[in-house]
């Protein structure tokens, strides 16, 4: 019994010297945080209509055609170009050679039209941030004038904006 109450004492002994553990770690990780560009277009305008001789004379200027708002996480560029070179011709007795150029953009504010080509044009360049970021939203204005030069009609035509890192 002796030997039982030694062992008992000596475990409790051990036990009240014992000192607290304790243990550090780390770990690490990677992300990847990759360049990120988007472009958003709003207030598209629609079918622009030639409708009095003046139209003719003076060709037709939509201000603020559309809304361009770009979101990056790295400085940007956005430019512009025609798919053709001529329009399409989309009704009966329309001209087969309406060139692009009778098609022009700037940026809202602006005061010289770029005519579109089916080279690209810097339309806008910018820096990283949100769509409401100072300069990340911005309108751009169309202007087209085909004189007395080519037939009535309907015609359609692609135009390109592009976004690219700079």
């Amino acid at each position: 019994m002796r030997l039982l109450l030694s062992a008992i004492l000596f475990l409790l002994s051990c036990a009240a010297t014992a000192q607290p553990k304790s243990f550090n770690g780390s770990s690490s990780g990677t992300i990847g945080v990759y360049s990120v560009l988007s472009i958003n277009f709003t207030n598209l305008t629609g079918v622009i209509s030639f409708n009095t001789p003046n139209d003719y004379f003076n060709g037709i200027t939509v201000n603020n055609a559309a809304t361009i708002a770009v979101k990056s996480n790295v400085n940007w560029q956005v430019s512009v170009a025609s798919q053709s070179s001529t329009f399409t011709p989309m009704s009966m007795g329309a001209s087969t050679d309406m060139p692009s150029s009778i098609l022009a953009i700037r940026r809202n504010g602006n005061t010289t039209f770029s005519p579109m080509t089916t080279n690209s044009q810097t339309l806008k360049t910018g820096n990283r941030g949100p769509a409401t970021t100072n300069g990340n939203t911005f309108d751009i204005d169309t202007r087209i004038d085909p004189g007395f030069s080519y037939s009535g009609g309907n015609y359609n035509i692609g135009v390109v904006y592009t976004l690219t890192q700079q």
